[in-house]
């Protein structure tokens, strides 16, 4: 595969990769989920930051590139939509245990008062009949999704098709500045191969974990607490494994975790938290594992 064809994926997997994870906004995606008018609003606003985020195609294949913004922003969307939709049927509300009475209606006027944690899903977690890891799999299977319209459309319609000369002569221009290297088309296919790897792994990798771990019931806005503590070691977890496996060191990834493993080793007597330990530990290094072996070798054949 050509270092040519490397970046053309490489940017298009990127452009998915801001809009989803980077400039989607919390607002946003609690708009989308919404059951009112606001979900097809949050929706359009989504697909518009998807179709901004393609703008460059457009900009340097034409009439080709604005196609393939319009196909890949259309389809984003129903993917979303369907996503949402399966979620929903899938993910049945927690049953309120027996033992917690349901609160009183407020009085006219005062605003209700939030639910406490165990009426809300606070057993829901791994290591609970409740916890189910649909939402992770939905997750998973909508960005699998993603990935393959972008490549595939990329594929069938800018695959080998030359780029306007304005757009080269711009690219060049300021990559040769920027980049002064031999072969500026393997420097870029490396550079952008890395940042899609970054941001799979920071961002993607935190909502992975999140979404899996997190009980069903999770209020966004609560104070934050070791949970928050946990998914900063995650992504410092992943990194490392990705520098790791990057630099052909995937031996010392053992390491990693049993030092992570050590420092809550008396934690681990209790089953509950050692099974979402083990849950959280698996998805995060499966993810960054899986992210720079493909990394590595998209890397590999951009430079041979």
């Amino acid at each position: 595969m050509s270092h040519s064809a490397i970046l053309l994926v490489a940017l298009a997997i990127l452009a998915h990769l801001v809009a989803d994870f980077v400039l989607q906004t919390d607002a946003i995606a609690e708009a989308k989920a919404a059951s009112d008018g606001r979900a097809w609003r949050g929706l359009a606003i989504h697909v518009g930051i998807v179709a901004a985020c393609l703008l460059p195609f457009a900009a340097a294949y034409g009439a080709r590139g604005l196609g393939y913004l319009v196909i890949v922003s259309v389809v984003h969307g129903l993917i979303d939509r369907s996503k949402i939709v399966l979620h929903r049927r899938a993910v049945a509300p927690v049953a309120r245990p027996a033992s917690i009475p349901a609160a009183p209606p407020p009085a006219q006027g005062t605003p209700a008062m939030p639910e406490p944690p165990e009426a809300v899903g606070a057993h829901d977690a791994p290591g609970d009949r409740a916890w189910t890891p649909v939402p992770a799999v939905l997750f998973l299977a909508d960005q699998v999704a993603h990935f393959v319209v972008l490549i595939v459309a990329a594929s069938a319609l800018l695959l080998g098709q030359p780029t306007v000369s304005a757009w080269s002569d711009m690219v060049n221009a300021i990559g040769t500045n920027l980049l002064p290297v031999a072969d500026l088309g393997a420097a870029l296919a490396v550079i952008v191969v890395v940042l899609d790897l970054l941001i799979l792994n920071v961002r993607g990798g935190f909502f992975l974990v999140g979404i899996l771990l997190a009980p069903r019931g999770y209020a966004s806005g609560s104070a934050p607490g070791p949970e928050r503590v946990g998914a900063t070691i995650g992504v410092l977890e992943r990194l490392i494994v990705c520098v790791l496996v990057l630099a052909g060191q995937a031996a010392a990834i053992g390491f990693v975790i049993a030092a992570k493993t050590l420092a809550r080793f008396r934690q681990l007597d209790d089953r509950h938290f050692a099974e979402y330990y083990l849950v959280g530990t698996l998805a995060s290094v499966t993810l960054a594992l899986a992210s720079s072996i493909v990394a590595a070798a998209a890397i590999s054949a951009g430079l041979s």
